[in-house]
């Protein structure tokens, strides 16, 4: 089984979903990647379920494109919608999306990696968020850089009965050390992180093989708290067969259990256990 824990959608012309351009990462929704296309690309590379996170660049925090996707697609599809962090209470708008949307969201992005400072990891914000997902049994995705791990783990620390999944490792520079500042987050049995394409492509580009980097995170986080996901078609350095391709050719020095959880247990579990 595989499960790719990191996609994204848009719905072209359809004036239901209007975009609401950021400004953050590539422009590929102007250029398709509607779900009838996302469900071909799984089918021809026999990727059985995947994970629809809100395509921020697109569509800023308005969930309704990637919900609609989602729900016209329940078998094979689960959403992680978004929340404006960067909104003066955004635990009180998450609590009224939550419900708002045609499925149940499961897991929220908190984006921090655009052109505002993620402050709302210190100000109180985010510990109001964390406490809403408790409340709603939600899994938070953080997308941060790691400079901003050492706050990150602060709130993840008070509230260890909300599970994380850190989208992209946090973007760690990998000929600078920047693996380093994930190891801190082990101790912390809720975090997860996604091991994406971007990470495996940049060890691939720093190490010459991508298997070390999954090596090293199993052994630091173990297999059960890894989960690979293609960061399609956002990510375009190659095909989506290209991106599956990778995250064999990176997990095939793991044992077959650690192999099938990185590529398929721990989305399950995370993100299908409903």
């Amino acid at each position: 089984m595989l499960v790719d824990a990191h996609t994204h959608v848009a719905c072209g012309d359809d004036p239901r979903f209007p975009t609401h351009p950021t400004g953050v990462a590539s422009d590929w929704w102007r250029h398709g990647g509607d779900v009838d296309e996302l469900i071909g690309e799984l089918d021809g590379a026999g990727v059985d379920r995947c994970v629809v996170v809100q395509a921020v660049g697109a569509y800023g925090h308005d969930c309704a494109c990637a919900a609609a996707a989602v729900a016209a697609n329940p078998e094979r599809l689960a959403l992680v919608m978004s929340v404006d962090m960067d909104d003066d209470d955004p635990a009180t708008a998450l609590a009224g999306a939550f419900g708002a949307l045609p499925v149940t969201p499961v897991g929220v992005r908190l984006f921090g990696v655009g052109r505002v400072e993620p402050m709302w990891l210190t100000d109180g914000r985010a510990a109001a968020v964390w406490e809403v997902a408790a409340e709603l049994g939600t899994t938070l995705v953080p997308t941060v850089f790691t400079d901003r791990l050492p706050a990150l783990a602060k709130v993840i620390e008070r509230h260890p009965e909300v599970s994380v999944a850190l989208d992209h490792c946090a973007f760690p520079d990998m000929g600078d050390g920047g693996e380093a500042a994930l190891h801190p987050l082990a101790e912390l049995s809720e975090v997860h992180l996604k091991v994406s394409s971007y990470v495996l492509e940049m060890a691939e580009r720093d190490e010459g093989d991508p298997a070390g980097i999954v090596e090293r995170l199993v052994d630091r986080f173990a297999a059960e708290r890894l989960c690979w996901g293609s960061d399609h078609p956002q990510d375009q350095r190659g095909t989506y067969a290209d991106k599956v391709a990778l995250a064999h050719h990176a997990t095939r020095t793991l044992g077959p259990t650690e192999r099938e959880a990185v590529l398929a247990g721990t989305a399950l579990g995370l993100w299908f256990s409903a």
